[in-house]
């Protein structure tokens, strides 16, 4: 079945913070806020969205100069339909892959919506900091300790209010406290930040 076939490909994604995990979260909180906004999406969609929406950002599927969704995009075309994924359901997956990232604009489509909310409250809250530190060295995001810092609170201030659902919003304010707590706590054991 085509379910077990992306799952089996996706379990070999190893990244610190865009590897399989990662994958399973977004899924499991998109299934969620639907549930929680009471939004029909098809999960067939979201399922294979989810595990192919990062894909164009890990060796050996990433290109040179293409932004990492589109390659995701333009990959999941080319693998969905040899592994009995519906055909007819490719370009609106497509369509939540190029719209999942924090800084784009997504189109009034439920499943755009609700996959980009559980995309970026992955960037926020312990999970997010988490992300963030186990990316240092391996990201251009984070080449040291103190750009992840930075990074943790630019996303802390800033992603919760690129959160369209009530139900991502709410959690999105709990993850954004989490983050606040954890930088002042930082700042404190590190003289504001100057011994990280």
């Amino acid at each position: 079945m085509w379910k077990q076939r992306i799952l089996d490909f996706a379990k070999n994604l190893n990244h610190p913070a865009w590897g399989f995990s990662h994958l399973q979260r977004v899924h499991d909180m998109a299934l969620r806020l639907a549930k929680e906004e009471n939004t029909p999406i098809d999960e067939e969609v979201i399922f294979a969205a989810s595990y192919l929406h990062d894909v164009g950002a890990l060796e050996p599927y990433k290109k040179v100069g293409v932004e990492h969704a589109v390659r995701s995009a333009e990959f999941c075309e080319e693998v969905l339909k040899p592994m009995g994924f519906p055909e007819e359901k490719v370009a609106s997956t497509k369509d939540v892959i190029l719209g999942h990232m924090f800084y784009v604009s997504p189109e009034l489509k439920e499943e755009v919506i609700i996959f980009r909310d559980a995309d970026i409250l992955d960037y926020l809250g312990y999970i997010g900091i988490a992300r963030m530190l186990a990316m240092v060295k391996h990201d251009d995001w984070t080449p040291d300790m103190a750009s992840a810092i930075k990074l943790i609170k630019s996303f802390s201030t800033e992603l919760p209010q690129e959160l369209y659902t009530s139900s991502a919003k709410t959690i999105g304010h709990e993850r954004a406290l989490e983050m606040e707590m954890f930088l002042m706590g930082l700042s404190t054991e590190t003289n504001l930040l100057e011994m990280l």
